[in-house]
């Protein structure tokens, strides 16, 4: 975590015994741990090696055991109960010190006011200057509380309660005429008798009773199982080849309308054949249908949901993430047919094949838990994901890499004639941070076929019209365009791109610094697919954490970039932050759009948009148009946030952008849109996608419609 102005607030010691040193926990934090706990953050000072943490109760009872290391700050998990933190360690522990972070806006501001470390000013200055320090802790401080195993237990707790209330409440059950029936297939062969006898078990549980179950087990296996299987109702399909053959030979059998390839060793809720042929009932054009599921410990204890976006091509691709629960037609099943060669990896091809020719609009994610399975981290399993890599670049035609042992990245190519890119530096002033940006863009960018244009908001600074004089000694193909008016970025951006010669635009702030030669390539190569509209890159801070991993339409009631401040490497949720993914919204501090997209939406509005909302609304028209807006993580950029223009708003200037953010809710109504790349199941208050206390939008079958 960055140097901070802002110290932490520490902790009374209490009485402890011999070689310990205690700490009372203050009444505020143990009421907010009461329920489901706390991850906390902590500092400590005065040691210099490891400490043993015990968390204990008000009896002095041990709640929980953590090792401090030598640094800090670290997260701890405050079970419910806990009274006081107890250290001991090697060395003197009479000079330590244990405090915390409290990471509530308003109370870490009062504390930054009247503790932080600020120079001798006014008292309005402090507030201000406290302000700032805050609000960029707390950016870290839940990023690093996002990040650590505190979080997850806090997580399982609050997991639980969500579950008692909706998961299993599906009521509805279709009659038997309203949808097909569902075949659920499985291969069982390495699957224990353990896990198969829970998973029958919860098939016969089913509140709808219009499925089958097929199957395919080894001979030998089948008098040990048959009395489990027989009350689940099972056809049972003896298959001496386990893999791909015996799953083969179960959906050969099968006889309903619809086909499921379950994993026995899962456990399905009581109504998930409901919620599936409910949906195919509702949406008669329904060609596929995928639901959320939930993580189990060894004993079939849950531990958390894992909640999926609506249909999101690129994150198919990369992780395989819709497979585990989804259904289709068994007549499309048996066309397409399992792949021998794709192994363990047969499901997963079967359905990349599927959705190769389907419009997005006949795909329906259903945002409701449907069925559990012990472990299955996101991403492919070891053995399988080489065989979904040799699938994914066989159905592409491209060559496909593993990235960090689970997921994959096509590698796709430029066009074989380099499509020109306009490059849109908006700027004032400031020669020294846009020297950095054009130099950088030049010196370090491998893709050569480009073009700047530089748009000039009323500089007037000498060293502004050196630095134009020697970017285009460096690069000729280099235009200045002035412009004299107030600051209104879409208008500035749209000067612009009016004087632009190529077939893609990239607009791109003036505080941007090129770090990685290949950011420009990775990006025209996604741009130049199917359906592609807008391409967004990933940015860091220059301290190296995330300023934008994507934008998420609705998180607090607008839109915000999900895990800012998390560590350049952090994985997000579901690992989705270290993949390809679609999304509704990038920002346009680095945002690259087809030319004829954008002569298509119209250009960024002026208007309504001056300062703010403006990327977010250009995003959603593509969107709306029915263009792919795509996050690559494989173009990394840093960004100096603000920089050109400070952190500092007035008053006016607040007031300006309520009102944005006003036309914005009439637009696009942010306030309660659930975004299709985000869940109505995850917090629409949380950058970090914490799991949400009870359901914030409808949890109807969805599409990726805007």
């Amino acid at each position: 975590m960055a140097e901070t102005a802002i110290p932490p607030l520490w902790l009374a010691s209490a009485p402890a015994a011999d070689g310990r040193r205690c700490f009372r926990l203050p009444l505020l934090l143990r009421l907010r741990a009461i329920r489901h706990g706390l991850p906390l953050v902590l500092e400590a000072a005065g040691a210099d090696r490891a400490l043993d943490l015990v968390v204990r109760d008000r009896a002095g009872a041990a709640l929980a055991r953590e090792t401090l290391g030598a640094t800090g700050p670290f997260v701890v998990f405050l079970p419910p109960g806990a009274r006081t933190l107890e250290v001991a360690g090697a060395g003197d522990l009479a000079a330590v010190r244990l405090g915390y972070f409290p990471v509530q806006k308003v109370a870490l501001k009062l504390h930054a006011f009247a503790n932080g470390r600020f120079p001798d000013t006014g008292s309005g200055r402090r507030w201000k200057a406290a302000g700032i320090a805050a609000r960029t802790l707390r950016g870290a401080l839940h990023a690093r509380i996002s990040a650590s195993p505190a979080r997850r237990r806090g997580e399982a707790a609050r997991y639980r309660a969500f579950r008692a209330r909706f998961v299993d409440d599906f009521r509805t059950v279709p009659a038997s005429e309203a949808a097909p029936r569902l075949s659920l297939v499985s291969d069982a062969s390495t699957v224990t008798p353990a896990a198969l006898a829970r998973c029958a078990h919860a098939l016969a549980a089913q509140t709808d009773h219009a499925f089958e179950w097929v199957v395919a087990l080894p001979p030998e296996r089948l008098p040990q199982e048959a009395d489990v299987l027989a009350a689940a109702g099972a056809q049972v399909i003896p298959a001496s080849t386990p893999g791909v053959e015996a799953l083969s030979s179960a959906l050969q059998a099968a006889a309903g309308g619809l086909v499921l390839f379950l994993d026995a060793a899962g456990k399905p809720t009581r109504d998930a054949v409901a919620l599936i042929r409910s949906t195919f009932a509702r949406h008669r054009d329904c060609a596929l249908a995928y639901a959320d599921e939930e993580r189990l410990d060894a004993d079939g204890t849950p531990l958390h949901g894992v909640f999926h976006p609506a249909f999101n091509r690129h994150l198919m691709e990369a992780s395989g993430y819709l497979a585990g629960f989804a259904a289709l037609p068994r007549a499309d099943a048996l066309r397409l047919g399992l792949s021998e060669g794709a192994g363990p990896a047969a499901v997963y091809d079967l359905l990349l094949r599927h959705i190769a020719g389907l419009d997005p609009a006949r795909i329906r994610h259903i945002p409701r838990v449907a069925f559990g399975i012990e472990g299955r981290p996101p991403g492919f399993a070891p053995g399988a994901i080489g065989p979904a890599s040799r699938a994914l670049a066989q159905r592409l035609g491209v060559p496909v890499e593993v990235v960090g042992g689970r997921h994959l990245r096509p590698i796709y190519p430029v066009p074989d004639t380099a499509p020109l890119v306009s490059i849109v530096v908006p700027t004032r002033d400031r020669a020294a941070l846009l020297g950095t940006a054009l130099r950088s863009l030049i010196a370090r960018t491998d893709y050569r076929t480009f073009e700047i244009i530089v748009v000039d908001n009323g500089s007037v600074e000498p060293e502004t019209f050196d630095l134009f004089e020697e970017i285009k000694g460096l690069w000729p193909q280099t235009t200045v365009v002035r412009d004299d008016g107030g600051f209104n970025f879409p208008r500035i951006c749209n000067l612009g791109v009016a004087a632009a010669r190529g077939e893609l635009i990239l607009l791109l702030n003036n505080d941007i610094e090129v770090v990685d030669g290949g950011w420009l390539s990775e990006m025209v190569a996604l741009a130049a697919l199917p359906k592609a509209g807008i391409v967004g890159a990933k940015l860091l801070f220059p301290e190296r954490t995330v300023q934008h991993a994507g934008a998420i339409v609705g998180l607090f009631r607008y839109a915000d970039h999900w895990f800012a401040h998390s560590a350049a490497d952090a994985p997000g949720y579901e690992d989705r932050l270290l993949v390809r993914q679609n999304l509704s919204a990038v920002t346009a501090a680095c945002l690259l759009i087809r030319r004829d997209v954008w002569d298509t939406i119209g250009p960024l509005d002026a208007e309504r948009f001056a300062e703010d909302c403006n990327d977010i609304d250009l995003c959603l028209r593509a969107r709306r148009a029915g263009y792919d807006v795509v996050f690559t993580p494989f173009a990394v950029l840093l960004h100096h946030e603000s920089a050109s223009r400070g952190k500092k708003r007035s008053k006016a200037h607040r007031e300006r952008l309520k009102a944005q953010r006003a036309r914005m809710e009439a637009i696009w109504h942010t306030s309660t849109v659930v975004d299709p790349h985000y869940s109505p199941n995850l917090s629409r208050k949380s950058l970090f996608a914490a799991q949400s206390p009870e359901p914030e939008g409808a949890r109807e079958p969805r599409t990726d419609t805007v």
